[in-house]
């Protein structure tokens, strides 16, 4: 399969299509709205200085904040460059023979797997089912597999996996000596937590993923880290890691944003509202099926012949397409959820687009 392409890439965009990359409204990528906490950004600002000094090999302190926001033993943490690093350095440490990964999904899981030579099983996301794991994955998880990737919510669907199913995966997996990558980088723009941090110490094979770039809207600086109750292959994936992988701001912004309860809480309220809002909006437009969302972005279907991508960025508007996920095809693009006066916007266009395409027809 081809390399993956991401969200975000707005400059590579403007250089292709001759746009000022500063013009693009960018709902390709599934960034909070609401911005960088200006607290982080006041932290940045009064510790430049700092970056004249190495970071603490150790990370205490930042342990120590990630510890107390997720109520986790810091021993079990273990910090990355971003969720991706963190994600690659982890499928190294397991070395998985055999992968078991759904589709459509996030494709890194599928360049990590392929990165060390592992066999991979895909678990075929049906969109008659709303592309919801179903009890039949237990069938696929046996002796001859080594990993599982469970993304949740699901990107690019936005689909949830109930946390009594994840444990029947688990248990599963853990009497066939199966370890279990799952990916928890957007649930915390949820305020119905389906998280599985509260069973780390029950399942040793379990490495759960965070990203703190999404919900604090700070992609430039990458910072990610896993959660894991085996410590035997916690220091595994520790130890090949490079020393001071994350860089002072990073770990300067990180403190900062965790204390941001208010930051935190007005963040989930205004997606949850956005989210709504645009799903509906969305459901209005006669010629597409939208996906209910569970965050901050959203699946949509084209049931007519139009490249909404490229419609959409002759109005500086980007967007996702989704024709390079294994599952999916160029009639399916994601939606991040943004400020409303642009959220707004998006709909107005879109409107606009199929009308004038229904009137070409």
């Amino acid at each position: 399969m081809a390399s993956f392409g991401h969200g975000g890439n707005t400059k590579e965009i403007s250089r292709e299509n001759k746009i000022n990359y500063k013009d693009i409204i960018d709902f390709s990528a599934n960034i909070n709205p609401l911005g960088m906490p200006g607290s982080v950004k006041d932290a940045i600002i009064e510790g430049i200085n700092e970056i004249e000094k190495y970071p603490d090999i150790t990370y205490f302190e930042l342990k120590d904040s990630i510890e107390k926001f997720e109520n986790v033993s810091k021993e079990n943490l273990i910090l990355g460059n971003g969720a991706a690093e963190v994600l690659f350095n982890a499928v190294r440490g397991v070395n998985p023979k055999s992968s078991l990964i759904l589709a459509p999904t996030f494709s890194e899981y599928e360049e990590a797997a392929k990165a060390i030579n592992s066999n991979i099983i895909y678990y075929n996301l049906k969109e008659e089912n709303d592309f919801n794991i179903r009890e039949d994955i237990l069938h696929d998880i046996n002796e001859n597999l080594d990993l599982v990737f469970i993304c949740n919510p699901n990107n690019p669907t936005g689909v949830i996996t109930e946390i009594d199913l994840l444990k029947r995966i688990l248990n599963k997996a853990e009497r066939n000596n199966v370890k279990v990558i799952i990916d928890e980088s957007f649930l915390d723009f949820r305020e119905e937590s389906f998280s599985m941090i509260p069973y780390i110490d029950e399942y040793k094979n379990l490495i759960i993923i965070k990203s703190l770039t999404k919900f604090f809207a700070l992609p430039g600086i990458r910072i990610g880290y896993a959660i894991c109750s085996d410590l035997t292959l916690k220091e595994k994936i520790e130890s090949i890691s490079p020393a001071w992988n994350i860089n002072i701001l990073a770990e300067i912004a990180t403190k900062a944003a965790l204390n941001e309860k208010n930051y935190i809480k007005k963040s989930i309220e205004f997606i949850d509202h956005e989210k709504k809002y645009l799903y509906n909006e969305i459901r209005e437009i006669d010629g597409i099926k939208v996906f209910e969302p569970s965050v901050n972005f959203i699946l949509l279907k084209t049931l007519i012949k139009i490249d909404l991508k490229k419609e959409l960025l002759k109005n500086n508007i980007l967007i996702r397409s989704c024709s390079n996920y294994l599952g999916l095809d160029n009639r399916y693009y994601r939606v991040a959820v943004r400020s409303h006066e642009e959220n707004y916007r998006l709909i107005k266009i879109m409107k606009n687009i199929f009308k004038m395409h229904r009137t070409e027809q």
